[in-house]
């Protein structure tokens, strides 16, 4: 009877243990994880994931893995890395969009996004559904409108501020949980001075294009946290004095550069009537392709102009020249492409673009994925949850088929996405 006592206990023991096995929900096994922050590449390594998060990391080996996990997926000579971020984006300006960009936007590893302007109601909307259920979209951060001057650029998109209603219009997008304010371009001086404090008084950050009534140092003194495209930056880039100040004080209050080159590039191809369609023109919103239409309308042609097309150019290859000069004086870059705002901007794809450009311009590409990844994580202050693969992290990953170390458009070479712990199924 004791015998029996004993084996009925190491029975349940055992049973108990390949329970304790089975508490993975996903894993794979023997990749090689991509470490930007520290340069490296890490091989032979298993990840185990558990509910949307990072259970453990381990060297990899067959006995480790034997009985563990719902699903166990060979990662053999394929390369993780942590999700990217579209940090220019506009997803938040039309009921419904979520349904047709955010699948899009997974299927090309984006699992977080920084709208820059829309609609703070379908901001609000999209973030519930979101939260609901993570595994359906990005990670989403937007301000809701644009706050521009008296006659905004974009007045579907914008709030035109005074004197008088800057308050109440400040209050109201606190009040709705925006995560940060958007500044543009024609707001008077004044009032981004009130939009800075403001910003300081309620800890909430305020970013976007500078003003054509103050520097780019200006602006980045009063605490603008992120400076969009090269807007009124480009001005100043004959001007070495005007330029140093800018990155001291970008430097000085933790400022970030979202470049977007992708834009000027594509205003060239538009210029030069290049054929500029893709795959993904059949998801495309009809009111995006009449704007697209137009943009190609009004520029198409300008080839026929040397003189217009050359200055055109010349202004794109001194912003490339620009942005080196900004990354080697250790300006943080943040990465984005402006779909929504550019035409011919493909959700997804043109950010990955945009890396490309990057790479040509000579950026190590382990800093191009930090980029990616990492710095929109310090960005938002979430670095103890996303950012990179370790242990505790949202499992927020993309599966590659090549090193992206060695060519980073091997970042289209998607094996697979996961967001929050689950597969996403592409219909790409």
């Amino acid at each position: 009877m004791k015998y029996l006592l004993y084996f009925l206990t190491g029975l349940s023991l055992l049973t108990a243990c390949k329970q304790g096995e089975k508490a993975y929900d996903l894993i794979i096994s023997n990749t090689t994880i991509v470490d930007p922050i520290n340069r490296r590449n890490i091989p032979a390594q298993t990840i185990y994931i558990q509910n949307d998060s990072i259970a453990k990391i381990e060297k990899f080996s067959d006995s480790n893995i034997q009985g563990y996990g719902s699903i166990t997926i060979d990662g053999t000579e394929k390369f993780a890395v942590a999700g990217f971020w579209n940090m220019h984006t506009h997803v938040c300006w039309k009921e419904g969009l979520d349904e047709t960009l955010f699948p899009i936007l997974l299927s090309y590893g984006i699992t977080g996004v920084r709208d820059m302007g829309g609609d703070t109601e379908i901001l609000n909307q999209f973030k519930e559904k979101l939260s609901n259920n993570p595994s359906t979209g990005p990670e989403l951060y937007g301000p809701g409108p644009l706050l521009d001057g008296k006659q905004p650029i974009h007045p579907d998109y914008s709030v035109a501020l005074t004197e008088q209603n800057y308050q109440r219009i400040l209050d109201s997008l606190y009040n709705k949980d925006i995560d940060f304010l958007k500044v543009y371009s024609l707001l008077p001086k004044d009032l981004v001075k009130k939009i800075a404090v403001y910003s300081q008084e309620r800890n909430i950050p305020f970013a976007g294009h500078v003003s054509e009534y103050m520097t780019p140092a200006e602006a980045a003194n009063l605490g603008q946290k992120s400076f969009e495209h090269l807007n009124r930056i480009e001005d100043i880039r004959n001007d070495t004095p005007a330029l140093n100040r800018f990155m001291q004080a970008v430097k000085a209050n933790n400022g970030w550069l979202c470049p977007t080159l992708i834009i000027y590039k594509r205003k060239i191809e538009i210029a030069q009537g290049k054929d500029l369609s893709h795959p993904l023109d059949t998801i495309i919103d009809d009111y995006l392709k009449n704007e697209w239409v137009q943009a190609k309308e009004k520029r198409e042609g300008v080839a026929s102009n040397p003189d217009k097309l050359q200055e055109l150019e010349s202004i794109y290859n001194d912003q490339k020249q620009l942005v080196k000069n900004f990354h080697a004086n250790e300006i943080p870059f943040l990465i984005g492409s402006d779909f929504g705002g550019m035409a011919f901007i493909y959700p997804g794809y043109g950010f990955h673009e945009e890396m490309e450009l990057l790479q040509n311009l000579g950026f190590n590409t382990y800093d191009i994925l930090k980029m990616a990844t990492f710095n929109p994580a310090l960005h938002f202050g979430i670095t103890n949850t996303h950012g990179d693969i370790k242990k505790g992290k949202v499992a927020d990953l993309v599966i590659l088929n090549k090193n992206p170390v060695s060519d980073i458009r091997n970042t289209l070479d998607i094996s697979m996405v996961i967001k929050s712990g689950r597969i996403f199924e592409s219909n790409k």
